[in-house]
């Protein structure tokens, strides 16, 4: 049994959003050590686990919350050019984390004296908040503005069947995964 909390901040979000907290736990439960299972002698491993977590993304470059100003922006008044400054960045004070929680379950069960394994995993992996680039009017003077926008879904199983089907001088072993995933945007 395991858990954890994080608590992290970041100055590339605006004062609103800048902290995230990202906790998650982790079980397995080994049952084959268990008194009850001494008795199946052809079981080597049964082990059930499972896992949730929520991590952050914080990759979108520094200063993207602000407005920013140019300097070297130059103005015609008459027939005198002045110098000026100018926003070329529209910022977002609402600007905050992209967060990621993900769901596992699995199972593993060893048969043989460990000579056939097999592994079962099921996962859920939502990414909400997502850290995007929006297009605004052009009218405004600007082409985008950072946002926390849309959500997407993964999910999935994985099947994994190994054997060492011999394992004396000579030694062959034989491998075999499958997957299923499904990937979906909610919003």
């Amino acid at each position: 049994l395991g858990a954890s909390l994080r608590r992290d901040g970041s100055s590339r979000f605006g004062p609103n959003n800048r902290w995230g907290n990202f906790p998650s736990f982790s079980v397995g439960w080994i049952i084959s050590d268990e008194a009850f299972m001494e008795k199946l002698e052809w079981l080597s491993l049964l082990k059930v686990r499972g896992s949730y977590g929520i991590i952050g993304n914080n990759n979108i470059g520094n200063y993207t919350h602000y407005n920013t100003v140019s300097a070297n922006s130059n103005a015609v008044f008459g027939n005198t050019i002045a110098s000026g400054s100018a926003v070329t960045n529209l910022g977002n004070e609402d600007l905050g984390w992209e967060k990621t929680s993900q769901l596992d379950i699995g199972i593993d069960i060893s048969f043989l004296n460990n000579r056939i394994n097999f592994t079962y995993d099921y996962y859920r992996k939502i990414t909400s908040d997502l850290l995007y680039s929006l297009p605004v009017p052009r009218e405004s003077g600007f082409s985008n503005l950072m946002g926390n926008v849309g959500k997407l879904k993964f999910w999935g199983h994985e099947f994994s069947v190994s054997s060492h089907n011999l394992v004396g001088a000579f030694k062959w072993n034989t491998n075999f995964n499958i997957s299923f995933s499904d990937n979906r945007v909610l919003e």
